[in-house]
């Protein structure tokens, strides 16, 4: 990914680094003759439009082609001359990725370092703990950089893998493209309120053929027009926009709380409206019906008819617990299966 000079290199005391982005026509690339690199297992490319906080300004639809590598690859760097180069490792934060300098380790010492002088070589042990890296080569007098990412292959990574019973139905939901790719992990844990939202977004980019700035437009809506000061991410504006979501009053949306069971439905009955559906349903008979909100009632009625979501045990519904992106991505599948063309 080719990207503008605006990096600010700091002392490794400071520990900070500015990143850069969109580099100008005058920029060129780091000739090779100055350094080598090699990694010690790639197991391919993939293309990706990835968001990435550049400390503190956001830069949303960014192409990067990474190599894909295993958890554990080394990343061995040689500089010819003196180099100025670093290594940064992205962390998913609510579905952006966030850089941190990475420690080289040199003749077996780690250091947090900038810069290698000539004939030094240096290596840098990838961890699945972070899910890409960046290996950032400049030239402070001629603006000339070079950028290589990487990413950990999750499919490598043991104990990320969904639950025996939803392994199938995550695997469709993912071949139907209807997971971003910086959620395809960690399938156990609790999906967010944000990212349940991507992944409806998702489902109506797959369904309609557009992409969700499309499909705004078409509907005379804006993303200036943001309800909500706790969040800036497009998909949860969209899907507010479009009707599928609401916020939790005074602005808040609550981007990183879990999702409830009800408040899961409720998005999954709006967003099959909004794509034309009817999702008048039979009511349903949960043991704990009374417990079920009156505004969630009718789409749990929906979700359950069709079998886009199910009980949980002794005839329960259990409108208020939580839910994992395993089971997210099982019911959007369904979702995606029942409304059909």
């Amino acid at each position: 990914m080719k990207r503008r000079n605006k990096a600010i290199f700091m002392m490794m005391a400071v520990c900070l680094m500015a990143l850069s982005f969109v580099m100008p026509a005058a920029a060129a690339e780091i000739s090779k003759d100055k350094y080598t690199y090699s990694i010690s297992k790639k197991l391919g490319e993939v293309t990706e439009t990835l968001t990435i906080d550049d400390l503190g300004d956001i830069y949303e639809d960014l192409q990067i082609t990474s190599t894909l590598v295993p958890d554990k690859a080394v990343l061995s760097f040689t500089a010819k001359v003196d180099t100025s180069v670093i290594v940064l490792g992205y962390s998913l934060e609510n579905g952006i990725l966030v850089a941190d300098p990475v420690p080289w380790t040199v003749n077996g010492t780690k250091e947090l370092v900038n810069g290698l002088t000539a004939n030094t070589t240096a290596t840098v042990t990838f961890e699945y703990g972070v899910p890409y890296y960046e290996l950032f080569i400049w030239d402070e007098a001629t603006g000339d950089q070079t950028s290589y990412f990487f990413k950990i292959d999750k499919g490598t990574a043991a104990g990320d893998q969904p639950d025996t019973w939803a392994k199938t139905e995550v695997e469709a939901a993912i071949a139907a493209n209807l997971v971003p790719t910086e959620l395809q992990g960690s399938y156990k844990q609790k999906i967010t309120r944000a990212d349940f939202a991507k992944i409806i977004i998702r489902l109506l980019e797959v369904k309609t053929g557009q992409t969700i700035d499309e499909i705004l437009v078409e509907n005379e809506v804006s993303l200036s027009d943001n309800p909500f000061t706790d969040t800036s991410i497009k998909e949860v504006i969209a899907a507010n926009l479009m009707g599928i979501v609401n916020g939790k009053g005074n602005g808040i949306f609550d981007p990183n709380g879990s999702i409830t069971r009800q408040e899961a439905a409720v998005m999954l009955a709006n967003t099959a409206e909004v794509l034309g559906y009817d999702v008048a349903a039979d009511a349903s008979a949960f043991a704990d019906s009374k417990t079920i909100a009156s505004w969630a009632k009718p789409s749990v009625d929906f979700v359950f008819t069709y079998e886009v979501m199910n009980g949980t045990g002794n005839n329960n519904f259990s409108p208020k617990g939580t839910y994992t992106r395993q089971q997210a991505y099982m019911t959007i599948v369904r979702l995606n299966d029942v409304l059909v063309e």
